[in-house]
């Protein structure tokens, strides 16, 4: 079995990628508003690595929830594209609705296109052996249950912790003020 860190890891991994997903989002969104150069594609993933390693890492993703990420973020992008568009070439909507079908047909490659990448990078920080204990804590009964909490506790947490970090940043600016008092440097 693997330890708590271990799996609350690949829950903050997802999170990140949640977040890096919507600034993607909101950065691609101003791109097309302003009909800006697309941006530049994402850096490769770590190669090299034998199949049965990505695919227990993808595995790994699709089990912890990540996948849902790269999943949830589809649906938004085409929403993006069509609010964007329809709005600056409202006279397209007919022709824009017509492309947009097919762009909704490639999302599902582009998708595990990201759940390949993304399983390279995991594939770069753990080996075949701890991702095969991952999935098997992942797939257990425990774990199962651990993944579907997740969702509900960092709705939960996320408040908590932005609270949590003002109190902080203003107990350290405390500290931090009578330190450099008794350095004769007050501020």
């Amino acid at each position: 079995m693997i330890g708590f860190s271990r799996a609350f890891s690949l829950r903050a991994l997802a999170l990140a990628g949640a977040l890096v997903m919507s600034g993607a989002l909101v950065m691609s969104g101003a791109a097309f508003a302003q009909t800006a150069p697309a941006p530049a594609a994402p850096s490769p993933p770590p190669a090299n690595f034998p199949a049965s390693h990505i695919a227990i890492a993808a595995e790994v993703l699709k089990t912890s929830g990540l996948m849902r990420t790269f999943e949830a973020s589809t649906p938004n992008v085409v929403q993006m594209l069509r609010a964007n568009m329809s709005r600056t070439r409202p006279e397209l909507v007919r022709q824009i609705e017509e492309s947009l079908k097919v762009v909704e047909g490639k999302m599902i490659e582009m998708t595990n296109d990201g759940l390949k990448g993304a399983a390279g990078y995991l594939a770069s920080r753990m080996t075949e052996a701890e991702l095969k204990e991952v999935n098997t804590f992942l797939t257990s009964p425990v774990g199962r249950k651990y993944v579907e909490t997740l969702p509900a506790f960092m709705e939960d947490i996320l408040p908590y912790l932005e609270q949590w970090t003002q109190v902080v940043g203003q107990e350290a600016m405390v500290i931090f003020r009578a330190e450099m008092a008794k350095r004769g440097a007050p501020l």
